[in-house]
């Protein structure tokens, strides 16, 4: 069974919560290959074309992130995840996924060794974003005392949800 995302775009999955948003018609368009930047400006389109939806979709669980799969093709995924203060994803890959994220609600943390060894650390607030290759290693968390949810996308998809492995 398909699920079309709006006006005859067929895809393998779509959430229920956005697979009717007018706003994100044709984003998962087969493309071949998705650059970083790419992956970028998908999490970008759902936080601003679906932010209501993902608002309502969105839950918090202190005990464990929370997470739900958005959408799947055959090139592309896309996540929701929420995180309470003080919850964070440790030190992970994406095996041989390049990724990327767009903060909507709160703000997170990333950690990760750059390219000549040195520990790089970076808030983002709502509303930034940022994509990496398959080489990054970092660890993601929730340092701030607001809740925060977060868009991610990943290529070539993977079979379970990002930084629970």
């Amino acid at each position: 069974m398909t699920l079309s995302l709006d006006h005859g775009v067929e895809l393998p999955y779509a959430h229920p919560s956005v697979a009717g948003v007018w706003a994100l018609a044709g984003v998962l368009a087969p493309r071949g290959r998705w650059s970083e930047r790419d992956l970028a400006r998908l999490t970008r389109r759902f936080a601003t074309g679906a932010a209501e939806e993902l608002y309502l979709a969105a839950r918090f669980d202190r005990a464990e992130r929370w997470h739900l799969r958005l959408a799947l093709t055959e090139e592309v995924e896309v996540w929701l995840l929420t995180w309470t203060p003080w919850q964070g994803a440790e030190q992970h890959d994406h095996g041989r996924a390049i990724g990327a994220y767009t903060v909507l609600h709160g703000e997170l943390t990333e950690t990760w060794i750059d390219r000549r060894g040195r520990t790089r650390r970076t808030v983002r607030p709502a509303g930034s974003s940022t994509s990496y290759g398959a080489d990054r290693v970092h660890s993601v968390h929730n340092r701030g005392t607001l809740e925060a949810i977060s868009v991610h996308a990943y290529t070539p998809p993977r079979l379970t949800a990002p930084g629970l492995t």
